[in-house]
């Protein structure tokens, strides 16, 4: 399956670090967090997603938490951002072996997500229809397997 790069001028890593196995793409860089009221041009977020899309967990978790640090607490667009940071670092605890820590970090993550789409009168929020993903999520953290099907977000034209 060809996935869709939503921030093509944002290079991907040359592989997925994976840490205590290797180490991170030195020439990686995540694109700017520079804030934005639009998420279709939001390039840190779409950024993140292409990071997704794409495996590299780790790197996406860290273009997701430049964007998330600076907001607000209570913010819907920072619990949503950290509920896709924890489907990162769940999906790469899975990949490491560590079913246990992904079931925790998964579940903080899970909720996050859902609470953010709960408030909204779709399931879509910022272009990712949440509970198809969370869904994806829940069946890869149920078996465990490091060989899972990678889910992939197709962003929507929603809001």
């Amino acid at each position: 399956m060809k996935r869709p790069r939503y921030a093509p001028d944002s290079p991907l890593p040359a592989f997925p670090y994976l840490p205590g196995k290797n180490h991170p793409d030195a020439n990686f860089q995540p694109a700017p967090s520079i804030a934005s009221d639009d998420w279709r041009s939001d390039q840190a977020y779409l950024h993140g997603i292409d990071l997704f899309n794409h495996q590299f967990y780790w790197e996406a978790h860290e273009a997701w938490e430049h964007r998330w640090l600076p907001l607000a607490d209570g913010d819907p667009l920072r619990t949503h951002l950290q509920g896709l940071i924890q489907a990162s670092a769940a999906l790469l605890k899975i990949r490491l072996l560590e079913p246990t820590p992904a079931r925790s970090i998964w579940k903080r993550g899970r909720t996050r997500l859902l609470q953010v789409v709960a408030g909204c009168s779709e399931e879509t929020y910022l272009g990712i229809e949440i509970p198809a993903l969370v869904q994806s999520i829940d069946t890869i953290i149920d078996t465990g397997d490091p060989e899972f099907d990678v889910p992939c977000i197709v962003l929507s034209g929603g809001p």
